[in-house]
Parts: structure tokens; sequence; C-alpha cells
């Protein structure tokens, strides 16, 4: 396992958040973490981005302990964190979005310009368009090939799915399917487990900032009780 997170505890102030969250991530492996609103899905990304110091518990990034790191030595490790209010940078084009987060890469040719615009067509012909004039969907491939250029192992998803049309839902699971088979690691949390079918191997569901469930996405799809309890809105 490349993420191993073993009982983490984070607050707000005196608001108890997450209670003892353990997660594993593999090299490649795509896993979801489900639930509801307000269960603590967005906390358990800032918790290992560091945007969020949890009080207890562990968070291992290919055996080294990040708890206490500042998020961009976390982001230097690997992890790319896309957020659910995306925060492009509306005044730069898209070109340039993308080349502010360019880093090398430490092996190999790493994400370039050119490559995350063959994983996200329409950005090449949007790419002197300034941010704040791009659609919802355009925004969101627009974080993700931003975050992609910062060359991560792994990629945390917020929410990638909300307020997107169904047609746009289905092009961007399609190139989450295609980053899977790029062998980069993708920690998937979403509200709706059709997004996550065919694409993670594995899920968590959340509910109260505690872990309720985990096994494959197949037995989860196949037990309705579970489903209707923890998932159902």
């Amino acid at each position: 396992m490349i993420l191993e997170v073993r009982d983490l505890y984070t607050a707000y102030g005196l608001s108890q958040v997450l209670f003892g969250v353990s997660l594993s991530i593999g090299q490649g492996e795509v896993v979801s973490v489900l639930g509801r609103n307000g269960v603590g899905k967005t906390t358990t990304l800032r918790s290992i981005m560091g945007l969020a110091r949890p009080s207890a518990g562990s968070i291992r990034w290919k055996g080294r302990e990040t708890v206490g790191l500042a998020p961009y030595e976390i982001s230097r490790l690997g992890i790319g964190l896309v957020p659910e209010e995306r925060r492009i940078f509306a005044d730069l084009t898209v070109w340039e979005n993308l080349d502010v987060a360019r880093r090398p890469a430490e092996r190999g040719e790493g994400w370039t310009v050119e490559r995350v615009s063959d994983l996200f067509p329409a950005l090449r012909d949007l790419r002197n368009r300034r941010g704040g004039y791009l659609s919802g969907g355009e925004q969101q491939m627009l974080t993700i090939a931003r975050t992609l250029m910062g060359n991560p192992d792994l990629l945390l998803l917020d929410e990638p799915s909300e307020g997107l049309a169904p047609i746009v839902v289905e092009q961007l699971k399609e190139q989450m399917l295609r980053l899977r088979g790029e062998g980069i690691a993708i920690l998937l949390c979403e509200q709706r487990i059709q997004f996550s079918l065919g694409l993670s191997s594995r899920a968590y569901i959340l509910e109260k900032g505690r872990v309720c469930y985990q096994g494959t996405l197949e037995e989860l799809e196949a037990n309705e009780e579970i489903g209707r309890t923890y998932l159902a809105v």
C-alpha cells in the first residue's frame, strides 16, 4: 500500500469530524470514499493533504509519516488534491493555469501541457480562454489537468461529478479510466455510487465521521440495505 491512514481523528475547533477513520490504497488503485454530505469525506482528504491537522492517528505515504507536514511538502511527495470548489485562477487563461502548476517529473516524461490536452481534448481548443469563462465541466477538467501538471502518484478527488451534466459526468469517468491505465492511484470521494462503479476496485462508506463499511464495489452494489441506509438521499 502506498497510502495508509490509521485511526484518524480530526476536528475544527470544538467540532469533532473524524472518529478513527482508517483506509488504504495501493499503487495504481482507484478507491472510493462514499457517503452523504457532511459525513467527513472532504475532511478526510484535507487531513491527508495537510490542510486539516489531525489530533490523533497516522498517515503514512510510501512508508513515511506525513502528519505535521505542510501541504506544499505533501504535494512535493507526490499527492495532488482536486478540491470540490475547483479553485482555478479565473483571470488566467487555460494555458496559464496549467503552466503555473508545472513541476518536473522525478522520472520519465511526466505530465506536460500536451499530454493533459490529449487526456482532455476540449482544453486544447480553450487554451487561450480565461478560467472564469469556462463551464463547470470545463473547469473540472482544467482542475484535474492542473493537478496532473505536478506529476502526482496519487490524486485526491473531492466530488468530481458534483453539479455536472450527465453527459459530462460520463466523459469525466472515461478520462478517470484512462488515468487509472496510466498507473496513477486515485482516492475518490463521491456521494453517488454510480460514478464509482466500473472505476473503483474498493469502497469505504463514511457515516458521522466513522467508516461503517468497506469492501468491493460489487459487494456494495449487491447489498441494497447498505445502500439505502448510508447512501440514499
